[in-house]
């Protein structure tokens, strides 16, 4: 793994925070006539952006537009807006500076002899097969998490009650970088069906992963994506992102699996099995130092096993407050904390149950998470946006079939010590 210099988009994303907190006021049009004046942007483009009235849409939009325009253009932008705002060099990451140290992980790996190495392209792999039972429109199962702490004596006293008040958010800016996010999209099964495995390929998944890309993109995450990959380079993958040398300078770490899955495991495309735990497991405190204290979100589409969960009918009520008074919180000093603390885990589905995709639109859970994630993102923590996914996936999806309706239902394991927000402060949105 290598840290490399960054092109203009990951520059964009990185100091997108900087250029959305800046009080422009009557400067914004200015800076938009000054852009075009040195042809940095077209006057089709200045048109466009003149036209638009919020200015978090026209901030948004000049963002996409200087992304397309490489480095000349970008200079040139960079030296308007440090000359409009002399103390944006300091206060953003787009001095010359920090450039060069987003850490991007780039992944080249030979299915021959089973080496990996660094590469400034990134190929995408992605593993995991389809069950021989399922029918078009199902994905896949997963594993529940297992804890598996090392008996070591502690060398520290738990936090007091006093110091346990109301419950506090992850810093999103703790580190330099926000967040990373690793995709693996397992779609093509043709190896596994050549290995005499009966796995079917899982159409419409590509669907999902250009959603995730673009909503973990848009909130200022580096993705790294990898698709349709063996069991050889997923151990590989999962061992190359736990050393990577620039883990240690992301504020968030997300992990997403797209892939047919039963019995706890995730089918890879060559019709191998990776445990789900051995995978979660490897980024625990004790294994992955460099995400001690900071949050791990997991997501996994993929089936649990070759149930169908029937509906059934009940009367629906919810209770409990909206304060969370009760709730209690960590204090901000450094503290001792479980090897297996600050993980979220997302199923598809429960244990042992098909998850349902359509082999147009993309799978039910992933569909119904980026959309909340893109209405609520800039103001809910994960946790609460993810009931959002339970109930719209629980209530709001289902395939009729000769036994009654098939639904499904979401499923989430919660080791947080704090609350996850993804968003970059909380006056901004996504």
């Amino acid at each position: 793994v290598s840290t490399q210099s960054t092109g203009v988009k990951e520059i964009l994303e990185n100091g997108r925070d900087a250029l959305c907190n800046l009080q422009f006021g009557d400067k914004l049009m200015v800076l938009v006539d000054q852009l075009a004046e040195n042809k940095v942007i077209s006057g089709y483009n200045k048109m466009n952006l003149k036209g638009l009235k919020a200015q978090s849409d026209i901030i948004e939009e000049l963002i996409k537009i200087l992304k397309t325009k490489g480095w000349d253009n970008f200079k040139t932008a960079r030296g308007i807006l440090y000359e409009m705002f002399p103390d944006l060099k300091e206060a953003a990451v787009w001095d010359e500076n920090h450039i060069d140290d987003l850490p991007v992980l780039t992944i080249k790996y030979s299915e021959e002899d089973g080496t990996a190495s660094t590469s400034t392209e990134v190929e995408h792999d992605g593993n995991v097969p389809n069950p021989a039972s399922a029918q078009e429109g199902i994905a896949d199962t997963d594993g529940m998490f297992a804890s598996r702490s090392k008996d070591e004596p502690s060398k520290s006293q738990p936090v007091t009650r006093s110091e346990l008040s109301a419950l506090p958010a992850y810093n999103m800016t703790k580190r330099r970088h926000k967040g990373i996010c690793l995709i693996i999209n397992n779609e093509n099964y043709t190896k596994a069906r050549s290995n005499k495995k009966e796995f079917k390929d899982r159409r419409g998944s590509t669907k999902d992963a250009d959603s995730l890309k673009q909503i973990f993109g848009k909130l200022g995450f580096y993705v790294e994506y990898q698709k349709d990959v063996s069991k050889a380079k997923m151990d590989k993958l999962i061992d190359m992102m736990v050393k990577f040398q620039g883990l240690n300078t992301y504020s968030c770490f997300v992990a997403i699996f797209l892939s047919h899955g039963e019995n706890e495991c995730l089918n890879c495309v060559d019709g191998q099995d990776k445990k789900i735990d051995d995978i979660i497991n490897s980024f625990k405190g004790d294994n992955c130092s460099a995400l001690k204290g900071i949050p791990k979100w997991f997501i996994i589409q993929a089936c649990r096993g070759k149930d169908f969960n029937y509906e059934v009918t009940t009367e629906h009520d919810a209770h409990g407050s909206e304060d969370g008074n009760d709730v209690e919180r960590q204090s901000d000093k450094p503290i001792s904390i479980p090897a297996c603390a600050d993980f979220y885990i997302s199923y598809a589905t429960a244990p042992g149950y098909f998850s349902f995709r359509n082999i147009n639109e993309g799978s039910w859970f992933i569909n119904d998470l980026c959309s909340v994630l893109e209405t609520y993102a800039h103001r809910e923590d994960v946790n609460t946006m993810m009931t959002r996914v339970n109930r719209n996936v629980a209530l709001g999806r289902c395939v009729q079939s000769d036994f009654g309706y098939r639904r499904q239902m979401p499923c989430h394991v919660n080791m947080l010590t704090s609350a996850l927000y993804l968003h970059r402060n909380r006056a901004s949105e996504i």
